[in-house]
């Protein structure tokens, strides 16, 4: 088993050279390191280079014409790896030095089609401070056939080990939107955590293996929940209506993303190159045009100021069990859906007006 470090980068002089280091502390070395840079204007690719003439692996080096953005530095660095396995590496973290042994293991599991291995990572701050809190809160290994988690589930890209033919034979220029950044393509772990949901089993260990830092240039975020706190509006309602006008461009958004998401999969499962992958490819189709159109009754139910037409689309709403097959980002949580249970109840007796 071949493992390869797929590292995008971008002006990431200050701390790049603590997670080069951080590599070659691997109890299993990786088999080569790529880095692509997204047209740095620091010394950058001169640490790089530098890191490359003694590094106790395979170095390649590539820089773009032009600049791509993260998601899609990310995938090419990807692409260009030659590895079975493929890590994608922050230029601003530290791995701890168990890192790729331990997702290695679990990544040749007998008897399961283990496509990622993603694990916890502990949060600090640009000094390498910890701030007590853990990226994931999950407490045990989860081992799971994929289409077992919430379609919209993604380990971030730092905590992940994947099969390379997530990137190397699917094509990802046309993957869809992000429906969180206007203008982008949906973000490169969000891709390959997409696939490997609808592909084959997924590995969530709850071992901090990375040392997340976080400060002012930081690309990655927490993923903010969609109720957020309006500070500017004043009394619960006022704050409940701002809230329903924001929630149902947001839910448009993600529902236009989502169905261009099931076509993206019809159009892969009618391929004949990935013929073997038809059947789940096929069911993912009907996944997200099924989130799709519960994610438009939501848009709805948030933005509608006719009363008897929200309690309409709320009965849809939990007919069609969404809080449930679509909820969470990472896993599916019991607090969190009972939380936006609450908050579609009570949009659609106090909605907009």
């Amino acid at each position: 088993m071949r493992i390869s470090v797929a590292m995008a980068t971008f002006n990431g002089e200050r701390f790049i050279a603590e997670q080069l280091t951080s590599l070659c502390a691997q109890t299993r070395l990786p088999d080569e390191l790529v880095v692509c840079d997204d047209q740095s204007s620091d010394r950058t690719l001169d640490l790089v280079e530098q890191f490359a003439r003694t590094a106790p692996f395979e170095v390649r080096i590539h820089r773009n014409e032009r600049n791509l953005g993260f998601g899609d530095n990310f995938l090419q660095a990807a692409n260009r790896c030659r590895g079975d396995w493929i890590a994608f590496c922050d230029q601003d973290d530290v791995w701890l030095p168990d890192k790729l042994a331990t997702a290695e293991r679990y990544a040749q599991m007998p008897g399961r089609n283990v496509l990622v291995v993603a694990h916890n990572a502990d949060v600090v701050d640009a000094s390498l401070v910890p701030s007590g809190v853990r990226y994931l809160t999950l407490r045990k290994t989860m081992i799971c056939e994929g289409r077992k988690l919430p379609n919209l589930w993604v380990a971030s890209g730092f905590t992940m080990l994947f099969r390379a033919d997530l990137v190397r034979r699917i094509p990802y220029d046309d993957r869809g939107p992000d429906p969180s950044i206007p203008g982008a393509a949906l973000a490169h772990d969000v891709w390959v955590c997409r696939l490997a949901r609808i592909l084959g089993d997924v590995v969530i260990l709850p071992q901090s293996l990375v040392l997340y830092r976080r400060h002012a240039a930081t690309t990655s975020a927490f993923l903010a929940g969609g109720n957020q706190r309006v500070k500017e509006s004043k009394g619960l309602l006022r704050q409940l209506r701002t809230l329903a006008v924001r929630g149902a461009d947001t839910y448009q958004r993600h529902a236009q993303a989502a169905a261009h998401q099931a076509a993206v999969f019809g159009r892969l499962a009618r391929d004949p190159r990935f013929a073997e992958w038809g059947e789940p490819l096929r069911s993912a189709e009907a996944d997200y045009a099924g989130l799709s159109d519960w994610l438009l009754d939501r848009s709805r139910l948030y933005g509608d100021p006719r009363l008897s037409r929200r309690i309409g689309f709320l009965r849809r709403l939990l007919a069609a069990n969404g809080h449930i097959r679509f909820n969470g980002y990472y896993l599916r949580n019991s607090r969190k859906i009972l939380k936006d249970l609450s908050f579609d109840l009570a949009i659609a007796v106090h909605g907009p007006r």
